[in-house]
């Protein structure tokens, strides 16, 4: 059984990967309190002292709106976690020969009438951040770094994520999509928006195979269906209400 450690292992989606993995690999969760990625030193050292087969990150700055706030500061946290910490990791990884895989997103595209989506695993990355938000920016920088370290690694790309379960310390979209509602703070959802949602259990399996069976390059886990922003929320308002 592979040795992994899980990096961000106490969030909101790592912690149901661990649960739900547990008897296909060995699973290390490691928080910021254990190891802060955005130390390089101090990830050199944890992984030359122990030993590892993969490593996946799941550890990042996820607050779309608060990342704002801090564009263009490469010294601010969201920068230093988002590209900082996974730069570290890869560096720490071809050192002691240890396969990343780094969790990402869709937002590392800018899905405008220039460079509409749906993308697949090969679309280009945009080498500019044009019509891509400061978070969205950083994870696709973060993605170049582990494209050009030359290490063993699998990137993988899925977006709105949610539980069945709520998770303490975090809401997922629909959850917070009716705490909006329920403040009366519900914003406008678009119906011109194409997306995909991803039930976290479902993600298990398919991130255990990348892991167990060391698959390199760039994964996207989806979901069957598309749908919009509207369209979604209509439905889940529809279910909550009953009306």
């Amino acid at each position: 059984m592979k040795k992994v450690a899980v990096i961000g292992g106490s969030g909101m989606i790592a912690s149901r990967f661990i649960d739900l993995s547990s008897k296909k690999i060995d699973t290390v969760p490691l928080d910021e309190k254990t190891l802060d990625i955005t130390d390089g030193n101090a990830v050199e050292t944890y992984f030359s002292e122990n030993k590892f087969d993969s490593v996946v990150n799941f550890a990042a700055y996820t607050n779309v709106d608060g990342a704002e706030a801090q564009k263009g500061d490469e010294n601010g946290l969201v920068w230093r976690l988002n590209v900082g910490g996974p730069e570290n990791l890869a560096k720490a990884c071809g050192k002691n020969n240890i396969f990343l895989v780094h969790i990402s997103t869709d937002f590392v595209f800018p899905g405008t009438e220039v460079y509409p989506g749906p993308y697949r695993e090969d679309s280009e990355l945009p080498e500019d951040s044009s019509g891509i938000g400061w978070y969205g920016w950083t994870k696709n920088r973060a993605e170049k770094e582990i494209e050009k370290s030359g290490i063993k690694y699998a990137i993988v790309r899925y977006g709105y994520p949610f539980r069945a379960s709520e998770y303490p310390l975090k809401l997922d979209w629909a959850r917070n999509l009716l705490r909006l509602y329920n403040e009366q703070k519900l914003y406008p959802l678009f119906d011109d928006q194409v997306y995909n949602i991803l039930f976290i259990d479902d993600l298990v399996d398919p991130l255990t195979k990348i892991i167990g069976e060391s698959l390199q390059g760039i994964f996207h886990i989806a979901s069957h269906d598309t749908t919009s922003p509207y369209e979604a929320g209509k439905y889940l308002l529809q279910k909550y209400t009953g009306k």
